[in-house]
């Protein structure tokens, strides 16, 4: 999947920043430690959906840029649209097991951007719900979410869903990923020296504004 594409993991991390959030909170705010919300932070940053407003030797202000509102406004407005067949096959791949949005986009073959977008409309539904921990999301169904799959008839068997999670960790290294063959698709070394620059200067920004409050420079 793209690398540099908005995700869910992107998308709850939205939706806690308010107009008093600064960067050397986030990680409370998100559920991860200093390090974990400072790669947060910085590969939101380089896609466009955040930008930090340095008033050094104050807080960073964190703010939601024009991309990441359109974003949030995306899943709003697609979170009103009736349940369609891929919607319930998220249901199924959760009943099946499968937690991380990672997981199901892979399994699903969707994009991130689209898959996040769908997550957010089942849980505005009362389909799902997700925790937000350690830069990590975890996707459950609600009893509302059971009830949905039984009604559909998509729920698996015990032994199909053990075996579903089994090949999930042992997937087909030969299944062919259309995205793979994209050319203008970036190359993923790339995006990762980036975001560990990105990421970087979000830490040593975060450092700086430590030690000058407490008197250390």
């Amino acid at each position: 999947m793209v690398d540099d594409e908005p995700n869910f993991v992107d998308l709850a991390c939205l939706l806690k920043i308010t107009p008093e959030a600064v960067l050397e909170k986030f990680g409370g705010s998100i559920n991860a430690s200093f390090f974990e919300a400072a790669n947060i932070a910085g590969s939101m940053k380089l896609k466009g959906l955040v930008d930090f407003k340095s008033s050094y030797p104050g807080p960073n202000v964190v703010t939601v840029t024009d991309a990441g509102k359109a974003f949030i406004a995306e899943a709003d407005n697609r979170s009103m649209e009736p349940l369609d067949a891929l919607d319930n096959e998220v249901l199924k791949q959760l009943s099946g097991g499968k937690r991380e949005p990672k997981e199901l986009s892979a399994s699903m073959n969707i994009r991130p951007r689209d898959l996040a977008i769908r997550i957010y409309k089942l849980n505005k539904n009362g389909l799902v719900v997700y925790e937000l921990k350690n830069g990590i999301v975890e996707v459950m169904l609600t009893e509302a979410g059971f009830l949905k799959v039984k009604s559909t008839g998509i729920a698996p068997s015990p032994e199909a869903a053990k075996t579903q999670s089994t090949a999930s960790a042992t997937a087909d290294p030969n299944a062919v990923n259309p995205q793979a063959a994209d050319p203008n698709a970036k190359p993923k070394a790339k995006m990762n020296v980036k975001l560990a620059v990105v990421a970087v200067v979000v830490i040593l920004v975060l450092v700086l504004a430590y030690l000058y409050v407490n008197g250390t420079i």
